[in-house]
C-alpha cells in the first residue's frame, strides 16, 4: 500500500519551544500561514503536537499545552492545511521531554557513570532529558498518542515520532530490571542490545494502536536509521533520512544521505530524505541556503530514489519567513515539473554492498557504517557503478556481485546464503580480512581464491600495480604506491590470477627506528599479490576502500576500479565525465501516458575552496563536454530528451549502448530514454 501519496515536496517545520518564550503562536494566520507554504510549492509538511521541551501544541489533559500559547495551534493547522490539500504528518517526540523529566525524575535515563541522561546544568548547551520508554514515561507517552487520536481522529495524516535511538538506563530501577533479563551490566553491548529490545516493544505497542484507530495514516520512528535499520523497518509504513549535510559534528555531511538512502531502499519501501534550508543544523535561526544549494540537495535525494523533504524551523510567534518559501518555491516548483518522471522510478543496483557489522546502537542514531563500506560508497559513486547496501534480509538474486568488506565475519547464514549465490553464478569482491575466520584464520567461503597467511610485517606497505590494474589511468606500473594502512600476505590458489606485488617498508617507524618526516621507504617485496581472481570471486589483500576513504589518495581508486570493471558484467551505465559529476539510473514502469523507460539523473558537485571543515556547495555553474553511455539490452530508444522541458538530444548506438552526448548542466539534470 503507498501510503505517502506520491508526495514529492515536504517541509519539516520543526517547534522547539522554550517556556522563556512568550506570546507564543500570537501572529500565526492560518491564512497566511497557507499562502507562504503554497510559495514554496510545499504538498506536506510535519506539525508538532509536543516537542523537546515537553510542550503539546493542542488542548491536552495528559500533557500541558505551552503556557504560552492561547488556542489549539495543532488543531488550526490541520484545518486549513486540509482545506489547501497539504498533508501534515504529525510530530511528537518520544524520548526527549524535559518537562516530563521535571516532574518524573525517576523516569530519566541514567548514563554509565551515574550521572542523568540530560543536558549539561547551568549550560547554554543543547539537550534534554532522555526518558527511559520502559519506565511509567511509557504509559504517559502511549496516553498522549492516544490522546491525540480521540481529538484528531481521521484528520491525522501521519506519525512523525521523533528520538527513537536505543538508550539504556543504568538507573537503580533500570539495572534491576536488565539483571532480572540476565543481562551482564559490564558488557556496554548486552547492555545497548537490551535497550534497543525494549525499543521494539515500544514500537511494536505504538504502531498496533495508531495502525488500529488511523490505519490511513503514515508511521515513521526517527533516530533509526543506522545500519540496523532492518530490526525497526517493519513498525514503519516508510523509511526518512534525516541529513543535514552542512551540519557539523553530527556526523552527517555530503557522503551520509547517498550512503543510508541505498540501504533503506533496499527494504522496498518509499524514502524520503532530509535535508534542511539552514546554513548548519536545526535551530540556526537565520541561516539560509542559496538557490544553487538547494537544487543539488534536492537532486542528491531524488538521485538516490528519495522523495525530499526540507527543514525549517517556525518562529516562535507562528509566523513562517517569506524569503525561506521563495528559495524552497524555486527548487520544489522544479521538483514539481519533474514528478511525471518521479513517479514509480526506481534506481537500479548491479552491486549490493553487505553491511554485516556488530550491532552498537550508537545514540546519536545517525547512520555509520564499516569504513570498507564507506569507502566502497565513495569509489562506487564517482565511477558511475550502481549498487544498493543490503542486510541479512534481503535477496541477493538480483545482484550482479556482492561485496564482502575488510573486517567482517559472516554469521552462519551468510555463508550458506553467499555460497549459493555464487554457484547460481553471482560474483564476490571480497576486502582484506572480509569472510576471515578469526580463530582459525581461514575464509569462510571456500571459492575465495587464496590462503591467508597474516598481516604484512609493516605499516605502511607499498603497492607496485601490474599493467592490468595500470589500464589507461596515471597509475605507473614502475612505482610503488604507499598503502597506509594494514595490508595481508595472501598465496594465490592454483588456477587464479595475481594482480600487482605488496612490498614492506624498510622498518616499522618507531622511537628506534626513525627517518624523515613520515614513514620508512619501500623495502623488499613481500611476494604477494595485491589482488587475486579466480572465476567468480576477486579478492583484494590490500583493503583499497577503507584506504580510499580514511586516505582519499585516487591510486586506490584507480587500482580497485581497473580491476572491478573487467570482474563485473557490462555496467549499467559508462559516465564520460569527471567523478565529482554522479550518474544513477532508474527505471519507469509504463503507464497510459508512456512506455517503460529509463531515468538518469545527473547530479554536478561543485565545491569550493574553504577555511571550514565543512564543504559548502553554495555556487553551481553549467559543465559541458559531459557525456554516458546506458546499457540498453537489445532494445533501441525511440527518443531520448532532458526533463522537464522535452528538450530532444542527440545520440547514437554503440554496440548494446546508447551514447548521449549532454548539453550543460547545472546541479541537476534528468536525461530520459524512451
Amino acid at each position: 500500500m503507498n501510503k505517502t501519496n506520491h508526495r514529492f515536496r515536504q517541509i519539516h517545520l520543526d517547534f522547539h519551544t522554550a517556556l522563556e518564550v512568550d506570546a507564543v503562536g500570537d501572529l500565526y494566520d492560518p491564512q497566511v500561514f497557507v499562502e507562504t507554504l503554497k510559495i514554496g510549492h510545499v504538498d506536506t509538511i510535519n506539525i508538532f503536537a509536543k516537542c523537546h521541551h515537553g510542550y503539546s501544541y493542542y488542548p491536552t489533559k495528559v500533557g500541558t499545552m505551552h503556557p504560552k500559547l492561547k488556542f489549539d495551534l495543532l488543531g488550526s493547522m490541520i484545518e486549513s492545511l486540509h482545506k489547501a490539500d497539504i498533508r501534515c504528518p504529525i510530530y511528537v517526540s518520544v524520548k526527549w521531554d524535559d518537562l516530563a523529566g521535571m516532574q518524573h525524575p525517576e523516569w530519566i535515563c541514567v548514563n554509565k557513570d551515574g550521572s542523568l541522561h540530560m543536558r549539561k546544568v547551568l549550560s547554554g548547551e543543547w539537550g534534554w532529558s532522555t526518558m527511559d520508554i520502559s519506565s511509567g514515561y511509557r504509559d504517559y507517552f502511549i496516553a498522549q498518542v492516544e490522546e491525540i487520536i480521540q481529538i484528531f481522529g481521521k484528520e491525522i495524516d501521519g506519525w512523525w515520532f521523533d528520538i527513537c535511538f536505543p538508550a539504556p538506563n543504568y538507573s537503580p530501577w533500570g539495572m534491576a530490571q536488565m539483571r532480572k533479563a540476565g543481562v551482564n551490566l559490564e558488557d556496554d553491548l548486552a547492555v545497548r542490545r537490551y535497550a534497543r529490545q525494549q525499543d521494539l516493544i515500544f514500537f511494536e505497542q505504538v504502531t498496533k494502536i495508531c495502525q488500529q484507530k488511523v490505519p490511513r495514516a503514515t508511521i515513521y520512528y526517527n533516530g533509526i536509521m543506522t545500519p540496523e535499520m532492518g530490526e525497526v523497518e517493519p513498525y514503519m509504513t516508510h523509511l526518512e533520512i534525516e541529513s543535514l549535510p552542512t551540519s557539523g559534528g553530527a556526523g552527517w555531511g555530503y557522503m551520509h544521505y547517498p550512503m543510508i538512502a541505498r540501504q533503506a531502499r533496499s527494504y522496498g519501501k518509499e524514502i524520503i530524505g532530509m535535508t534542511g534550508r539552514f546554513h548548519r543544523s536545526w535551530g540556526d535561526f537565520g541561516g539560509l541556503k542559496t538557490q544553487d544549494q538547494l537544487d543539488y540537495e534536492c537532486g542528491v535525494i531524488l538521485s538516490a530514489g528519495g522523495r525530499i523533504c526540507v527543514g525549517d524551523q517556525l518562529h516562535p510567534s507562528g509566523v513562517l519567513d517569506p524569503a525561506v518559501y521563495r528559495m524552497i518555491g524555486k527548487s520544489y516548483a522544479r521538483v514539481q515539473a519533474l514528478e511525471p518522471w518521479l513517479y514509480e522510478s526506481k534506481p537500479t543496483a548491479e552491486v549490493a554492498l553487505l553491511t554485516i557489522t556488530q550491532p552498537n546502537y550508537a545514540s546519536s542514531g545517525i547512520g555509520v557504517m564499516n569504513h570498507d563500506i564507506e569507502g566502497a560508497v565513495q569509489l562506487l559513486l564517482e565511477a558511475g557503478i550502481q549498487f544498493d547496501i543490503v542486510d541479512h534480509r534481503i535477496d541477493l538474486a538480483k545482484y550482479a556481485a556482492v561485496f564482502i568488506p575488510d573486517g567482517v565475519v559472516l554469521p552462519p547464514s551468510w555463508v550458506g546464503k553467499i555460497g549459493k549465490y555464487l554457484a547460481q553464478g553471482g560474483k564476490a569482491i571480497v576486502s582484506g580480512t572480509g569472510a576471515l575466520d578469526p580463530v582459525r584464520k581461514e575464509f569462510q567461503i571456500n571459492e575465495i581464491p587464496v590462503d591467508f597467511l597474516g598481516p604484512a610485517p609493516t605499516i605502511p606497505s607499498y603497492l607496485r600495480p601490474d599493467p592490468s590494474m595500470v589500464g589507461d589511468s596515471e597509475l605507473a606500473s614502475d612505482y610503488d604506491y604507499v598503502f597506509y594502512d594494514q595490508t595481508y600476505i595472501v598465496k594465490a590458489v592454483d588456477g587464479a590470477k595475481e594482480y600487482g606485488d605488496i612490498r614492506q617498508a624498510l622498518f616499522n617507524r618507531t622511537w628506534e627506528h626513525y627517518i624523515s618526516h613520515s614513514h620508512a621507504p619501500v623495502g623488499k617485496s613481500l611476494g604477494a599479490p595485491i589482488a587475486v581472481c579466480k572465476e567468480n570471486v576477486l579478492y583484494f589483500a590490500a583493503p583499497l576502500f577503507s584506504g580510499y576513504r580514511n586516505w582519499d589518495f585516487w591510486a586506490y581508486r584507480a587500482m580497485a576500479l581497473n580491476l572491478i570493471r573487467g570482474f563485473l558484467p557490462p555496467a549499467l551505465l559508462i559516465p564520460i565525465a569527471p567523478g565529482w559529476v554522479e550518474m544513477t539510473l532508474h527505471t519507469q514502469t509504463a503507464a497510459q501516458d508512456h512506455p517503460e523507460r529509463k531515468i538518469l539523473h545527473v547530479v554536478a558537485y561543485h565545491p569550493r575552496r574553504s577555511s571550514q571543515s565543512i564543504p559548502h556547495v553554495d555556487q553551481s555553474w553549467s559543465t559541458s563536454d559531459l557525456a554516458v553511455k546506458v546499457k540498453m539490452d537489445g532494445v533501441e530508444p525511440k527518443r531520448c530528451y532532458l526533463a522537464p522541458q522535452k528538450q530532444e538530444l542527440t545520440y547514437q548506438m554503440e554496440g548494446e549502448y546508447i551514447k548521449i552526448n549532454l548539453p550543460p548542466i547545472g546541479a541537476h539534470a534528468v536525461v530520459v530514454i524512451e
